[in-house]
Protein backbone atom coordinates (compact mmCIF):
# COMPACT_ATOMS: atom_id res chain seq x y z
CA UNK A 1 0.00 0.00 0.00
CA UNK A 2 1.24 3.33 -0.90
CA UNK A 3 1.69 6.26 1.15
CA UNK A 4 -1.20 7.95 1.86
CA UNK A 5 -2.11 11.05 -1.00
CA UNK A 6 -3.72 13.17 1.73
CA UNK A 7 -0.53 13.98 3.85
CA UNK A 8 2.70 16.00 2.10
CA UNK A 9 5.05 13.07 1.06
CA UNK A 10 8.23 13.83 3.23
CA UNK A 11 5.78 15.21 6.03
CA UNK A 12 5.45 18.68 6.13
CA UNK A 13 4.01 21.57 3.15
CA UNK A 14 6.60 24.99 2.45
CA UNK A 15 4.26 27.02 4.98
CA UNK A 16 5.37 24.80 8.21
CA UNK A 17 8.78 24.40 6.66
CA UNK A 18 8.96 28.21 6.75
CA UNK A 19 7.37 28.25 10.63
CA UNK A 20 10.33 25.78 12.15
CA UNK A 21 13.13 27.82 10.09
CA UNK A 22 11.61 31.17 11.50
CA UNK A 23 11.81 29.21 15.51
CA UNK A 24 15.09 28.13 14.57
CA UNK A 25 17.12 30.90 13.60
CA UNK A 26 15.08 33.34 16.49
CA UNK A 27 16.43 31.01 18.97
CA UNK A 28 19.97 31.30 17.68
CA UNK A 29 19.51 34.68 17.89
CA UNK A 30 18.48 35.30 21.55
CA UNK A 31 20.17 32.17 23.02
CA UNK A 32 23.21 32.51 20.10
CA UNK A 33 26.73 34.31 20.05
CA UNK A 34 28.24 36.53 17.79
CA UNK A 35 31.54 34.62 16.49
CA UNK A 36 33.89 34.96 13.41
CA UNK A 37 33.96 32.69 10.74
CA UNK A 38 37.41 32.76 9.02
CA UNK A 39 37.80 31.24 5.51
CA UNK A 40 40.83 29.05 4.81
CA UNK A 41 42.94 30.00 1.87
CA UNK A 42 45.83 27.37 1.41
CA UNK A 43 49.15 28.26 -1.00
CA UNK A 44 49.85 25.27 -2.67
CA UNK A 45 53.62 24.65 -3.40
CA UNK A 46 52.85 23.77 -7.49
CA UNK A 47 56.10 21.26 -8.02
CA UNK A 48 55.10 18.84 -4.93
CA UNK A 49 51.52 19.66 -4.49
CA UNK A 50 51.65 19.85 -1.12
CA UNK A 51 50.44 22.60 1.29
CA UNK A 52 53.39 24.74 2.18
CA UNK A 53 50.76 27.84 3.92
CA UNK A 54 47.28 28.02 5.37
CA UNK A 55 46.61 32.28 4.99
CA UNK A 56 43.11 33.80 6.74
CA UNK A 57 42.52 37.13 5.10
CA UNK A 58 38.68 37.41 5.58
CA UNK A 59 36.44 37.20 7.89
CA UNK A 60 32.54 37.14 8.53
CA UNK A 61 30.87 37.75 11.73
CA UNK A 62 27.43 35.77 11.90
CA UNK A 63 25.18 34.41 15.29
CA UNK A 64 26.09 30.59 16.38
CA UNK A 65 24.75 28.77 19.12
CA UNK A 66 27.18 26.66 21.53
CA UNK A 67 24.82 23.23 21.57
CA UNK A 68 27.11 21.76 24.24
CA UNK A 69 25.82 23.92 27.07
CA UNK A 70 27.70 22.70 29.66
CA UNK A 71 30.99 23.45 28.52
CA UNK A 72 33.52 22.42 25.88
CA UNK A 73 34.08 18.62 25.07
CA UNK A 74 36.98 16.30 24.76
CA UNK A 75 39.54 15.50 26.71
CA UNK A 76 40.54 19.15 28.07
CA UNK A 77 44.15 19.58 29.07
CA UNK A 78 45.13 15.89 30.46
CA UNK A 79 45.36 14.04 27.16
CA UNK A 80 49.10 13.39 26.97
CA UNK A 81 50.45 12.63 23.43
CA UNK A 82 54.56 11.95 22.68
CA UNK A 83 54.89 15.87 22.68
CA UNK A 84 53.21 15.88 26.01
CA UNK A 85 50.05 17.78 27.00
CA UNK A 86 47.65 18.45 24.08
CA UNK A 87 44.70 20.64 24.39
CA UNK A 88 41.92 18.93 22.87
CA UNK A 89 38.90 21.05 23.47
CA UNK A 90 35.68 20.49 21.78
CA UNK A 91 32.81 22.65 21.08
CA UNK A 92 29.75 22.09 18.82
CA UNK A 93 27.73 25.02 17.23
CA UNK A 94 24.63 25.39 15.58
CA UNK A 95 24.27 27.88 12.73
CA UNK A 96 20.80 28.63 10.61
CA UNK A 97 20.90 26.97 7.37
CA UNK A 98 18.99 30.16 5.75
CA UNK A 99 20.93 32.67 7.05
CA UNK A 100 24.08 30.95 6.53
CA UNK A 101 22.75 30.68 2.79
CA UNK A 102 21.66 34.62 2.96
CA UNK A 103 24.06 35.96 4.76
CA UNK A 104 27.71 34.41 4.16
CA UNK A 105 27.79 32.44 0.91
CA UNK A 106 26.79 34.72 -1.57
CA UNK A 107 30.38 36.53 -0.06
CA UNK A 108 32.36 34.34 -0.29
CA UNK A 109 33.71 31.02 -2.61
CA UNK A 110 34.53 27.92 -0.65
CA UNK A 111 35.21 24.47 -2.11
CA UNK A 112 32.11 23.96 -1.15
CA UNK A 113 29.65 26.61 -1.83
CA UNK A 114 26.46 26.36 0.14
CA UNK A 115 27.54 25.31 3.40
CA UNK A 116 30.25 25.94 5.90
CA UNK A 117 33.50 24.06 5.12
CA UNK A 118 35.84 21.55 6.83
CA UNK A 119 39.38 23.50 7.73
CA UNK A 120 38.03 26.76 8.20
CA UNK A 121 38.47 28.82 11.71
CA UNK A 122 35.69 29.75 14.29
CA UNK A 123 37.10 32.69 16.52
CA UNK A 124 34.86 33.17 19.97
CA UNK A 125 35.50 36.23 21.68
CA UNK A 126 33.82 35.25 24.50
CA UNK A 127 36.87 33.00 25.00
CA UNK A 128 39.36 34.71 22.53
CA UNK A 129 40.09 31.07 21.02
CA UNK A 130 39.96 29.74 17.71
CA UNK A 131 38.68 26.86 16.82
CA UNK A 132 38.84 24.63 13.54
CA UNK A 133 36.20 22.60 12.36
CA UNK A 134 36.36 19.12 11.60
CA UNK A 135 33.31 17.76 10.37
CA UNK A 136 30.28 19.82 9.26
CA UNK A 137 26.99 17.51 9.95
CA UNK A 138 24.17 18.63 7.63
CA UNK A 139 21.38 16.40 8.83
CA UNK A 140 20.47 17.08 12.34
CA UNK A 141 17.61 17.02 13.00
CA UNK A 142 16.86 14.37 10.53
CA UNK A 143 14.45 15.65 8.06
CA UNK A 144 12.08 17.23 10.55
CA UNK A 145 8.84 17.93 8.47
CA UNK A 146 10.87 17.07 5.59
CA UNK A 147 13.70 19.54 5.73
CA UNK A 148 16.72 20.55 7.36
CA UNK A 149 17.42 23.99 9.05
CA UNK A 150 20.59 24.38 10.75
CA UNK A 151 24.53 22.88 10.28
CA UNK A 152 26.29 21.58 12.76
CA UNK A 153 29.84 21.81 13.41
CA UNK A 154 32.09 19.88 14.92
CA UNK A 155 35.10 21.92 16.16
CA UNK A 156 38.68 21.42 18.05
CA UNK A 157 40.81 24.16 19.56
CA UNK A 158 43.66 25.07 16.28
CA UNK A 159 46.62 23.89 16.21
CA UNK A 160 48.86 26.70 14.68
CA UNK A 161 51.34 25.58 11.82
CA UNK A 162 52.12 27.59 9.12
CA UNK A 163 49.56 29.76 9.23
CA UNK A 164 49.63 33.67 8.93
CA UNK A 165 46.76 35.79 9.72
CA UNK A 166 46.31 39.32 7.70
CA UNK A 167 42.12 40.24 7.91
CA UNK A 168 42.61 43.80 9.14
CA UNK A 169 40.90 42.93 12.88
CA UNK A 170 43.84 42.94 15.48
CA UNK A 171 41.84 40.84 17.66
CA UNK A 172 42.16 38.33 14.99
CA UNK A 173 45.39 39.00 13.22
CA UNK A 174 47.02 38.73 16.73
CA UNK A 175 46.60 35.72 16.91
CA UNK A 176 50.14 33.40 16.37
CA UNK A 177 51.52 33.45 13.07
CA UNK A 178 54.09 30.26 12.61
CA UNK A 179 55.18 30.70 9.35
CA UNK A 180 58.89 31.23 8.89
CA UNK A 181 59.41 33.60 5.53
CA UNK A 182 61.57 37.02 5.15
CA UNK A 183 60.79 39.66 2.83
CA UNK A 184 63.11 40.85 0.00
CA UNK A 185 63.14 43.89 -1.48
CA UNK A 186 63.96 44.05 -5.68
CA UNK A 187 65.54 46.21 -7.38
CA UNK A 188 64.13 48.67 -10.34
CA UNK A 189 64.27 46.82 -13.79
CA UNK A 190 62.45 43.11 -13.05
CA UNK A 191 59.66 41.38 -15.35
CA UNK A 192 56.52 39.91 -15.26
CA UNK A 193 54.86 39.02 -11.76
CA UNK A 194 55.56 35.82 -9.22
CA UNK A 195 52.88 33.80 -8.85
CA UNK A 196 52.03 32.76 -4.93
CA UNK A 197 52.52 29.06 -4.63
CA UNK A 198 55.02 29.14 -7.44
CA UNK A 199 58.94 28.26 -7.05
CA UNK A 200 61.72 30.27 -7.24
CA UNK A 201 65.31 30.02 -8.51
CA UNK A 202 68.63 31.17 -8.48
CA UNK A 203 71.76 30.02 -9.66
CA UNK A 204 75.18 31.60 -9.42
CA UNK A 205 78.60 30.29 -8.89
CA UNK A 206 80.41 31.34 -5.24
CA UNK A 207 84.15 33.20 -5.16
CA UNK A 208 87.10 30.35 -4.82
CA UNK A 209 84.14 27.91 -6.34
CA UNK A 210 83.95 26.62 -9.99
CA UNK A 211 80.69 24.63 -9.94
CA UNK A 212 77.40 26.83 -10.03
CA UNK A 213 74.85 26.46 -6.96
CA UNK A 214 71.50 26.60 -7.11
CA UNK A 215 68.44 28.05 -4.54
CA UNK A 216 64.92 28.15 -4.44
CA UNK A 217 61.95 29.26 -2.42
CA UNK A 218 58.50 29.00 -2.55
CA UNK A 219 56.47 32.74 -3.20
CA UNK A 220 54.36 33.39 -0.06
CA UNK A 221 53.44 36.81 -1.04
CA UNK A 222 54.13 39.31 -3.83
CA UNK A 223 53.67 42.92 -3.48
CA UNK A 224 54.28 44.53 -7.33
CA UNK A 225 54.06 47.85 -6.36
CA UNK A 226 56.30 47.69 -3.38
CA UNK A 227 58.56 45.90 -5.04
CA UNK A 228 58.65 43.18 -2.89
CA UNK A 229 58.00 39.39 -2.18
CA UNK A 230 58.21 37.12 0.80
CA UNK A 231 60.05 34.08 0.62
CA UNK A 232 59.67 30.80 2.46
CA UNK A 233 61.13 27.29 2.59
CA UNK A 234 64.95 28.64 1.01
CA UNK A 235 66.78 25.42 0.43
CA UNK A 236 69.91 24.73 -1.63
CA UNK A 237 73.54 25.09 -0.65
CA UNK A 238 74.51 28.63 -0.70
CA UNK A 239 72.01 31.65 0.61
CA UNK A 240 70.01 34.25 -2.06
CA UNK A 241 72.54 36.91 -3.46
CA UNK A 242 71.82 40.05 -4.58
CA UNK A 243 72.28 41.46 -7.62
CA UNK A 244 71.47 38.13 -9.45
CA UNK A 245 67.95 37.00 -11.40
CA UNK A 246 64.96 35.40 -9.08
CA UNK A 247 63.29 33.50 -11.34
CA UNK A 248 59.77 32.20 -11.70
CA UNK A 249 59.42 28.60 -12.70
CA UNK A 250 55.67 29.23 -13.68
CA UNK A 251 55.01 32.70 -14.57
CA UNK A 252 58.63 33.42 -15.74
CA UNK A 253 59.08 36.38 -13.69
CA UNK A 254 62.74 37.63 -13.19
CA UNK A 255 63.51 40.16 -10.59
CA UNK A 256 66.99 40.98 -8.84
CA UNK A 257 67.24 40.84 -5.19
CA UNK A 258 68.11 44.32 -3.82
CA UNK A 259 67.93 44.56 0.06
CA UNK A 260 66.73 42.15 2.40
CA UNK A 261 68.06 40.05 5.98
CA UNK A 262 67.61 35.93 6.18
CA UNK A 263 67.65 36.85 9.90
CA UNK A 264 65.36 39.85 10.68
CA UNK A 265 61.94 37.26 9.65
CA UNK A 266 58.51 38.01 9.48
CA UNK A 267 57.19 36.46 12.84
CA UNK A 268 54.63 39.07 13.51
CA UNK A 269 53.54 37.87 17.44
CA UNK A 270 56.98 35.80 18.56
CA UNK A 271 58.22 37.89 21.23
CA UNK A 272 61.20 35.92 21.49
CA UNK A 273 62.58 35.99 17.91
CA UNK A 274 66.52 37.06 18.94
CA UNK A 275 68.27 35.79 15.31
CA UNK A 276 69.05 39.19 14.70
CA UNK A 277 70.27 40.36 17.70
CA UNK A 278 72.52 37.29 18.68
CA UNK A 279 74.44 37.42 15.35
CA UNK A 280 74.72 41.27 16.03
CA UNK A 281 76.16 40.76 19.19
CA UNK A 282 78.21 37.57 17.94
CA UNK A 283 80.18 39.49 15.03
CA UNK A 284 81.12 42.25 17.84
CA UNK A 285 82.89 39.56 19.89
CA UNK A 286 83.92 36.88 16.88
CA UNK A 287 86.35 38.46 14.53
CA UNK A 288 85.42 36.50 11.22
CA UNK A 289 88.13 38.30 9.12
CA UNK A 290 90.42 35.25 10.51
CA UNK A 291 91.00 32.68 8.00
CA UNK A 292 89.62 29.13 9.43
CA UNK A 293 92.21 26.34 9.25
CA UNK A 294 89.43 23.63 8.87
CA UNK A 295 88.35 25.19 5.58
CA UNK A 296 85.60 27.72 6.73
CA UNK A 297 85.35 30.83 5.20
CA UNK A 298 84.01 33.95 6.57
CA UNK A 299 80.90 34.65 7.77
CA UNK A 300 78.83 31.81 7.10
CA UNK A 301 75.76 33.25 9.15
CA UNK A 302 76.02 36.69 8.56
CA UNK A 303 73.30 38.70 6.45
CA UNK A 304 73.33 40.28 3.49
Amino acid sequence: MSKSVHFPQYGGVNTEQQLVQDLVDEQIKLFGMDVFYIPRQLLVDKALNDIVLSRFKQYYMIEMMLINVEGFGGAGAVAMSKFGLALTDEMTLAVSKRRWQSFVSTKIQLKVPTRPNEGDLIYVPMTKNTYEIKFVEREVPFYQLGKNYIYSLSCELMQHANTEFDTGIDELDNLDQESYGFWITLAQGGTGSYIEGEQVSQTYTPNNVSAPVSITATVADWRPLERKVKLIYLNGVGDIQSGVALVGEDSGASWTPDTFSTLDIDVKNNKNNQNKYFEDAADNIIDFSEGNPFGEFGNMGDEF
